[in-house]
């Protein structure tokens, strides 16, 4: 299955702007937004998900740990064929988000076993943190994969092997020559549809192989530098009770795309939107980052 009904979401309670991830996340900002509003931004979020039918698993922060990035689980845990992999990160206040409880409460709800061989590369500053290093294309099982500080090829080989996946790797960077962070703030993949903004791939060959791969299975939507920066590469594709498909986004993402673009996407689901305008800044990440998708 590509799309999932159930999603894996972190309420925050003392969301702030990350200085240990601010030195590689370039869509970090550090201003004067209220840090309050981000509860406000994530409890709605959540309301339209579940408006929608698709089914929230929410944890509360642990108030006894340091983790400001929290409510962006998809970077420490992701589930595929009924494993759980734990992967490493950067940032040391980071790698305190992976929690025992929601391991627990996931295998024992779920039927799950857990993969933990990738944490030991931590020691070694070698990382790959989750569905933000990795765009995955589970029907045909590719990985697509931005090399960067965060993502580390060793790393990938050894998940690719352990999941069963192939890979793609190419290296991203910005017009400003500044490395991407991570591959899920250019490119996303649904059904049918995938959006990517592959400008941003210097290397022609590489550009090339990530375009034929997914000219394989998809329509491509090709996304501008402007659209990268309001977060339209960061939307995810789930579905709720019924089946039904949706395209969830940021309002500042949603207002960046066009009306050809809303269109394509809409050939494989309903675009829904609400504004995080606070957490985008401070967190510099979107939608997307704030979903662990849970497959069951």
């Amino acid at each position: 299955m590509q799309v999932t009904d159930t999603v894996l979401m972190i309420r925050p309670s003392r969301f702030r702007f990350n200085q240990q991830t601010a030195s590689t996340n370039i869509f970090q900002s550090e201003n004067s937004a209220d840090e309050n509003s981000a509860m406000k931004e994530f409890d709605d979020f959540v309301s339209m998900l579940r408006e929608n039918e698709i089914e929230v698993l929410l944890f509360n922060e642990n108030i006894n740990a340091d983790t400001p990035d929290c409510m962006f689980p998809n970077n420490w845990l992701s589930i595929i064929n009924k494993n759980l992999f734990l992967f490493p990160m950067l940032a040391a206040n980071r790698r305190t988000e992976r929690r025992d409880d929601i391991v627990e409460s996931l295998t024992d709800k779920f039927q799950l076993k857990i993969n933990s061989d990738f944490i030991p590369f931590e020691k070694e500053m070698k990382y790959l943190e989750g569905t933000g290093s990795l765009v995955l294309d589970r029907k045909n099982k590719i990985a697509y994969c931005n090399l960067s500080s965060r993502s580390n090829e060793e790393v990938l080989d050894k998940f690719c092997k352990a999941s069963e996946y192939s890979s793609i790797k190419f290296t991203a960077a910005t017009p400003e020559n500044k490395e991407v962070y991570h591959t899920n703030v250019i490119m996303s993949i649904g059904n049918s549809v995938a959006v990517i903004c592959d400008e941003w791939i210097r290397n022609e060959t590489e550009r090339k192989n990530v375009l034929q791969s997914l000219s394989e299975k998809h329509t491509i939507i090709h996304l501008t530098s402007e659209q990268v920066f309001s977060f339209a590469g960061n939307m995810l594709l789930l579905k709720n009770k019924s089946g039904k498909c949706f395209w969830v986004m940021s309002s500042q993402a949603f207002n960046s795309l066009t009306e050809n673009q809303k269109t394509k996407l809409e050939s494989d689901g309903k675009i829904i939107h609400s504004p995080i305008n606070t957490i985008e800044s401070l967190g510099g990440g979107s939608a997307r980052c704030m979903l662990a998708e849970i497959f069951h």
